[in-house]
Order: structure tokens, then sequence, then C-alpha cells
């Protein structure tokens, strides 16, 4: 076989690889903006600190802040179904039960699934519950195809049972060829996982963060609501670590991070909390600069704000409402940017009226903490030693030391902000004290020599 032939395979074979690799197989693979059946549990260790009671946020007082006002964070019209939706997700549906749903009308609920009794099941491994789970949700998804293919054929609700009754009357406004049909397709049909218990469980753990965050949106001149932006990406877990690249209570990808020096392979300041929440603070203040309204710059954190700004010229509108709900427009929009401030304000409503929506609540202390900065570079099995041995603890503690370091491949280097308990704060100075006195001794001896 000459080269000319082998090199006409080997393009034809990538060709292929592509062409699959981009159209997933409509039987078998999720919707794209699926959630999943269960949520990784989050990683505070929650007996590491001790409770107290939780507080109501003030957001009074903030007339000098940037862009804020008494109503600045009112629901827009034409998203109160969203806003809706997104609140029974918050505080109606636990993380064991997630509803079938329309991704385009998003409150045409079509089926409440409850996953309670695979979650018991003691025969099963966590995998097989997952799997058992995900099947559910397909099958739920194939009988409602089934279901909307006969309404299609209907001119009249005659002879329908309940379900097909209740589906029939929800699209009885909605005057599009084919609507059924439509509604079965794979970017319609939507499962939803609830987060009523996760919910709660940020509560908890933003408690000891949250009053450290409002004194900074406060100092930077951003409104102090924007830090329960926290809840929606990621529950206030400060191990949060997403597929796609995103990290930290703030879920910053590191393409935003990495201008402002925030990443090096031994420590990814995205992870730090206050330092992420200091970018935070910059990044919405510049959404804002770029594009003149709250929900506008929101929106451009999840999507971005040039292309937000973009939309707004492209579709002359300057209201989130009627950017949502652009027919033309939700098939570029998609379905998490779509709802992205819906689910801010959701969060935002949730958990200012924590005790209505989700009955008890309380806040962990804060962290027991004091910062120090490396005179010199440092071994993870030495910082180990501040938490007693407990990986878990000191990462809580550090979640902004990479991975390689935790390995042991990478020093943490010298100037580098670490946390300590604050009970270990004087025996540790005392023992960074001596190694620097070491190094210092070492370098003249070298110098002499």
């Amino acid at each position: 076989m000459n080269s000319k032939l082998i090199l006409k395979c080997v393009l034809l074979l990538c060709f292929s690889f592509q062409i699959w690799a981009e159209e997933p197989d409509s039987e078998t693979e999720p919707l794209a903006d699926d959630t999943p059946v269960s949520h990784e549990e989050i990683q505070g260790e929650k007996n590491l600190t001790g409770s107290r009671p939780w507080r109501a946020p003030d957001y009074s007082n903030q007339e000098k802040t940037l862009g804020w006002s008494e109503n600045a964070f009112e629901t827009p019209k034409g998203m109160e179904s969203q806003v809706k939706f997104w609140i029974d997700i918050y505080s109606k549906y636990n993380t064991d039960q997630g509803v079938l749903h329309d991704s385009e009308n998003i409150n045409f609920i079509y089926k409440v699934l409850d996953f309670t009794e695979i979650s018991r099941r003691t025969d099963l491994s966590e995998v097989r519950k997952e799997i058992t789970k995900r099947n559910l949700v397909k099958t739920e998804k194939k009988r409602l195809i089934e279901i909307f293919k006969r309404l299609d054929k209907l001119k009249d609700p005659s002879g329908l049972d309940d379900e097909e009754k209740r589906i029939w009357e929800m699209y009885s406004n909605i005057n599009e060829k084919h609507k059924f049909i439509e509604a079965g397709k794979r970017t319609r049909l939507r499962f939803q996982l609830g987060q009523k218990d996760r919910m709660i469980q940020g509560i908890y753990y933003s408690g000891r963060y949250l009053e450290d965050f409002e004194k900074v949106f406060r100092e930077a001149g951003v409104p102090m609501e924007l830090t329960r932006l926290v809840f929606v990406e990621s529950s206030f877990n400060v191990l949060a670590r997403s597929k796609v690249g995103a990290s930290g209570l703030w879920q910053q990808m590191r393409y935003t991070a990495k201008p402002y020096m925030m990443i090096n392979n031994a420590i990814d300041k995205r992870n730090h909390p206050m330092e992420a929440t200091r970018l935070a603070a910059k990044l919405l203040k510049i959404n804002y600069s770029m594009l003149k309204d709250w929900p506008l710059a929101v929106t451009g954190w999840n999507h971005g704000p040039t292309g937000i700004l973009r939309l707004t010229k492209k579709h002359k509108t300057r209201d989130l409402g009627e950017l949502v709900q652009n027919f033309v427009l939700k098939k570029r929009f998609g379905f998490a940017s779509r709802n992205f401030y819906a689910s801010f304000l959701a969060a935002l409503e949730v958990e200012k009226n924590a005790s209505r929506y989700l009955g008890s609540v309380s806040w962990s202390q804060p962290l027991e903490s004091s910062d120090i900065r490396t005179p010199v570079s440092l071994k993870y099995s030495e910082i180990l030693a501040w938490f007693d041995g407990d990986d878990l603890r000191a990462q809580i503690f550090n979640p902004h030391l990479n991975r390689p370091v935790r390995k042991g491949t990478l020093a943490i280097p010298k100037g580098a902000i670490l946390s300590l308990p604050k009970a270990k704060y004087d025996e540790v100075v005392a023992s960074l004290n001596d190694l620097e006195q070491k190094e210092v001794a070492v370098r003249k001896v070298r110098k002499r020599n």
C-alpha cells in the first residue's frame, strides 16, 4: 500500500471518528443539559466545627453600591415561571427526587420521580444504584415520548386517561404544528434533580464563609446579594471541582482566573475562599460595567459577558426576560444560560426566607483558623502535621493546594499563604522560624564556601 493511500485511510478514519464523537447516539446518551441522578456529597466535614443559629441576610444600606436598589433583584417580567421552578427545586424536592419537564416551557412538569427506595437498597452498590436511577429516568422518558406520539395524532382529548389529558391541557394554548412531537425531542424532554437537602447543607456550610464574603463585596461596592451565587455554583462545597474545569466555591474557570495570577503548578487560588471571592467581586464589576444591568451581568457570569453583549445588540433588547423567551434565541442560548439568573433569584429567595421554605436551619461556626505566609518552602507532610495527619481537614483549611503538592511531587513555595488551626498558631510559627533560621545558616555556609 503506497503512502498516499495510507494517508487517505488515516484521514477517513479520523473523519469517521469525528462524526461519531460529535453525533451521540440519541437512544443511549442523556441530554447534555440533564442534571445527574445524584449529587456528590458536600465535603465540608460537618463535625469540624460546631453549629450556631442561622441569621437571615440584611441587604439594606447599599445605596452607594454599584447598580443597587431595593428592586434591583426583582424577577424580570416573563421569568416568573422559571424562578418558581427553581424555588421548588431548592425547597420542595430533595436529592432523592427529581422532575421530568419541558426545557422550554419549564413549568410543564410531566412526572415526579422518587429514588428513595433505590437509595435505601442494601443489595446494590453505589454504582448499581446510579445505573438503576438512570434507567428509571430513561424508561420514563421513553414512555412520555410514546404519549407525545399518540397525542400528536389526535384532534381532541376524548378518551384520554388522566395523565394524557393533563399533558394535553398543558399545551392547549400552544399553537405549533406537531407541538407534541417537538416536546418529545431530546433537546426538550429534560430531567432535573431536586436540591432541598443540599440547600440545607449549603446554608450550614455557608456559615463558615458568608460573613467574610459579604464584607469583601461591601468593600468592593458590589451588591451583597451576589454572594449567594455560591449556592448556585457549588452549594458551598469548598472542594468543588467540575468536569469542565471550573473550580472552587465560585466555580471559576481556569482561563478566567489565569490573567489575575491566580494559578501555578502548586497553588490554585480559585479554590481559596477569600481569594476567589475577591476575584468574583472584580469580575462581576467588570460584567456590570460592560452590560449596565445586574440581570445581564449575572447571566454573563455563566454565559460570558461579551456573549451577552452581542445578544443584546443582535436582538435589540436589554431585557433579560425577552432574551430568554426569544424562540429563535433558545436554539443557541443553552438551558443553563437561560436559567442561570432564575436559579440565582430562586436561591436568593429560598436562603433569605429559609425558615419558611426549609424549616429549621443552622450555620456552621467559622473555621477557627489563622493565616501565615510561609518563610520557607514546605512539604505537604509538614502541613499535615498541623492537622494531626487528617488530610481532609488539611484540604478544607487549604483547598488551594494542588494535587501534586498533596501527593508530594511538588513543594509548597516560599511566600505561600496557608491556613492552620488557630490553636496551633504559636507552635507552627515557632517551628517555621526555626526552619527559616536553619535555611539562613545553610545559605551563609554555602556563601563562605
